[in-house]
């Protein structure tokens, strides 16, 4: 199977020769490329996320939020009813970061077992295409690693 060319890999000489249409054309093709090309959606985690044992993320910046509501970074803890905490060991590794800290994930481990299930802002998703390089750090407990806690 061949890779597909798109437009931004053509030569400036190729790219003064092509019609509006075929750079249409061509546009829709990467399009439909992209819309089709396999690959698993990771939704970073924010404050107030839930864990499957009953925590509540408490994110500790706010550096980056949305609608209000910060991001979690990996280091930053749940707590739970009992008043008891756990930190998140891993999440988006180099694929995201804040202050060299990596975000949270749904699906981001916890230091007692637990995992993020649900976040309360969903806008934001990784796409990792199943063809590509894992980021650096992705998933990997880091707790006690002091770049990313």
């Amino acid at each position: 199977m061949t890779s597909p060319t798109f437009l931004h890999q053509l030569p400036e000489e190729q790219l003064k020769k092509l019609s509006q249409n075929d750079i249409q054309k061509i546009q829709q093709a990467e399009q439909l490329y992209w819309d089709h090309k396999p690959y698993t959606k990771f939704y970073a985690a924010f404050n107030g996320a839930k864990t499957k044992k009953g925590g509540l993320i408490r994110a500790s910046t706010d550096t980056y939020k949305v609608k209000g509501i910060s991001l979690a970074l990996v280091g930053d803890e749940a707590i739970y009813a009992d008043g008891s905490t756990a930190k998140i060991i891993s999440g988006a590794g180099s694929a995201i970061t804040v202050h060299d800290r990596s975000a949270a994930l749904v699906g981001s481990p916890l230091e007692n077992g637990d995992e993020i299930i649900d976040s309360p802002i969903t806008s934001h998703i990784l796409r990792l295409y199943h063809d590509a390089m894992i980021p650096e750090g992705f998933m990997n407990p880091t707790l006690g690693d002091s770049k990313n806690v």
